[in-house]
């Protein structure tokens, strides 16, 4: 069935680009990565411009040495695999100059996982304010809604965007967003929460739900919001706010509440490229969800964290600055602290192996702007005194 599924997906978007009579644009209508824009779809009157519509995507292909499961450290006695971790097809459909539709499927571990990434409706009405409804990705940090993985240059994402902010987390919802001054931007959402009932003393990831009627449980709802300023040539920084209730009707989690907040910045100049990410959550309710998960004998000694801290310093330097070539060469380090457990419920034990500290050092080779090959080396520690090395190689690209 899952096979068939995807087959008429497949073939539904090649008869697009095959009856659509227009030569297809790789021009997405999503907002801007983040890199040269102010974060804003095409202005009114250049959207309805043809084509009406639009193909985009990106994929990655893995090698990882050991493989790395759940969130724990690397165990050198696993063996290492291959992975076409992801392959991403998307597509924007343009009604008129200010109705237009976007959305993207993502294809996981060699399409043997679909999900869908985003599907929303955009109305445009001034610079200022704009409309945003669907299924959405959450404006929280600067990776979650832009991780084409040619954006990053370590082969997996930065581990504080994966562990503190959920990455890759959509939800459903309505909202607005716009550019009111020349170089600030802004989201703002009402959206769906998260589901305390998946949380763990890993961080709140597992409790993303998805929509899909029979798992998800609309009964809490919340807001959400970034804004960003990128009027200096070469610099970004941004800072978002996410605030909702988690319980979705759990008897005895009704007082469940998430209020996750990051602050970020990333400066080039000169072929250097430095990035700072501070992210910290809060649990409300984290000691009866923590009695309620320990209720399942696997689950017997978890603790969720009340509070959860992540930050990382990351530098990196552009070869191509110096060389003039058309090719690019990126060393990179990147230095990640990682606390999904920095304060615990009254009378609860922390458990000092959700405290890491992660070194990611390597090499991006950039032959276009678009196509990345990536080698790293993750040194892995812990607070209890555990610790792991890790090795990924990559080939990334985006369309």
């Amino acid at each position: 069935m899952k096979r068939g599924f995807i087959a008429l997906v497949q073939g539904v978007l090649l008869s697009l680009i095959i009856f659509s009579g227009t030569e297809v644009s790789a021009e997405t209508g999503r907002e801007t990565h983040g890199q040269e824009g102010e974060g804003l779809p095409a202005e009114p009157g250049e959207a309805g411009s043809d084509p009406k519509i639009s193909f985009h995507g990106y994929g990655e292909f893995h090698y990882n040495n050991p493989v790395v499961e759940g969130t724990g450290l690397p165990d050198e006695d696993l063996l290492p695999t291959l992975d076409f971790h992801r392959l991403v097809l998307g597509w924007s459909y343009y009604y008129n100059d200010r109705l237009s539709l976007h959305a993207e499927i993502d294809y996981e571990h060699a399409a043997q996982e679909l999900e869908l990434e985003f599907a929303y409706i955009d109305y445009l009405i001034t610079d200022a304010i704009n409309v945003r409804a669907g299924s959405m990705l959450m404006p929280v940090g600067p990776l979650n809604e832009f991780h084409e993985p040619t954006l990053f240059y370590s082969v997996e994402r930065p581990y504080v965007q994966r562990t503190i902010i959920p990455t890759t987390w959509s939800s459903g919802g309505f909202g607005f967003f716009g550019q009111p001054l020349q170089g600030v931007s802004y989201r703002i959402y009402f959206v769906e929460g998260l589901d305390a009932t998946g949380f763990s003393e890993n961080g709140i990831r597992g409790g993303r739900q998805v929509l899909f009627e029979d798992e998800n449980h609309a009964v809490n709802f919340g807001g959400v919001g970034r804004i960003e300023y990128t009027g200096l040539p070469g610099f970004v920084v941004g800072a978002s706010l996410f605030s909702a209730g988690a319980g979705q009707g759990t008897p005895g989690l009704g007082n469940a509440r998430v209020t996750l907040w990051d602050a970020d910045l990333r400066y080039r100049i000169r072929g250097f490229d430095v990035g700072a990410l501070y992210a910290q959550s809060r649990v409300r309710g984290a000691g009866e969800i923590s009695d309620l998960i320990r209720l399942d004998p696997d689950r017997a000694e978890e603790t969720v964290g009340s509070e959860q801290i992540g930050w990382y310093v990351e530098g990196a330097y552009h070869l191509a600055s110096l060389t003039q070539s058309q090719y690019d060469w990126v060393p990179f380090i990147r230095y990640e602290r990682i606390d999904t457990q920095a304060s615990v419920p009254s009378g609860f034990v922390k458990n000092p192996a959700t405290d890491l500290k992660v070194i990611t050092y390597g090499l991006a080779f950039y032959p276009h702007p678009d196509v990345a090959v990536k080698v790293d080396r993750e040194r892995w520690d812990d607070e209890a005194g555990g610790d792991g090395n890790r090795t990924n190689a990559a080939l990334a690209f985006m369309f």
